[in-house]
């Protein structure tokens, strides 16, 4: 082969390849779409998430690359020790409206090396692999900024950098107790969320759920922990009437159109809200 069809060749490929990071509410299917229950007119673009002290913040990663190829995937930060990461594999189910992913399964070790399709779901024509990036930061963590890049390679690097903005929230400790029954992975990825919060604003304490198995429980779990700053702050800022109104308008703005101008992601306006200035 010349040296022009090789370069064409790798060009072709690293063309190919992308690596495109979602909010929790914008869950990616096997073909590099959003599933239509979270589409939004206008999703948030994930550049620079505030995240809370004691706590989660989870984000998907689509990892798209041609068929029959391999990459390997790998999580960075700077520093190395500015919060804990765990990746799990996004296992896809197939329901009437498509193929929407849910199950988890923890990666053990970075980089990780996958294949296209991927062999466990057996998706025909598959072109996207779907990985949930689970972020936790330390109580003791100092307001501030720190990097982290996801690293895709296939024929070439590919690196999708953020920087993360730790603010001055902290998330009380939870205790942990069953959370009950989940929605069905047909409703939007918001639902868990909207639960949660319905849950705090009648009354009931926040609460974490066990060992996360699926996208669900990690959606609800993070919405727990915004309840529970929520709960902390009752005192000087009457949050659960302004709440209220708060998710009131914003589910009025949703309902009056299709799709939904918002989708799943109205939620992070709830949580930029609790996450703000007080």
């Amino acid at each position: 082969m010349s040296k022009l069809a090789l370069l064409t060749l790798f060009a072709g490929l690293a063309c190919a390849q992308s690596v495109e990071i979602y909010s929790e509410f914008q869950r990616p299917d096997p073909f590099g779409q959003i599933v239509r229950a979270d589409r939004a007119l206008r999703p948030r673009e994930i550049l620079s998430p505030a995240v809370a002290r004691n706590g989660f913040a989870s984000f998907h990663i689509a990892v798209s690359v041609p068929p029959t190829e391999s990459y390997l995937l790998y999580v960075a930060t700077n520093p190395l020790d500015a919060c804990r990461v765990a990746l799990y594999k996004e296992h896809f189910a197939r329901t009437q409206d498509g193929w929407i992913p849910d199950r988890l399964t923890e990666v053990h070790r970075l980089p990780d090396f996958g294949t296209m399709p991927d062999p466990d779901d057996g998706i025909e024509g598959q072109n996207t692999r779907v990985y949930l990036l689970d972020l936790w930061i330390p109580p003791g963590t100092g307001v501030g900024r720190f990097r982290l890049e996801v690293q895709l390679k296939v024929a070439s690097w590919t690196i999708r950098p953020l920087e993360v903005r730790v603010v001055e929230a902290r998330i009380p400790d939870l205790p942990k107790r069953d959370s009950g029954k989940l929605a069905s992975m047909e409703q939007g990825a918001d639902t868990p969320a909207l639960a949660a919060l319905a849950a705090y604003l009648s009354g009931k304490a926040p609460a974490a759920g066990w060992q996360p198995l699926t996208v669900r429980d990690i959606v609800r779990r993070n919405a727990a922990q915004d309840m529970a700053l929520a709960a902390s702050l009752d005192a000087k800022s009457a949050v659960p009437a302004e709440l209220e109104r708060r998710v009131t308008d914003l589910l009025t703005v949703n309902a009056r159109f299709s799709p939904r101008p918002l989708g799943a992601e109205w939620y992070l306006k709830i949580r930029d809200f609790l996450f703000g200035p007080r």
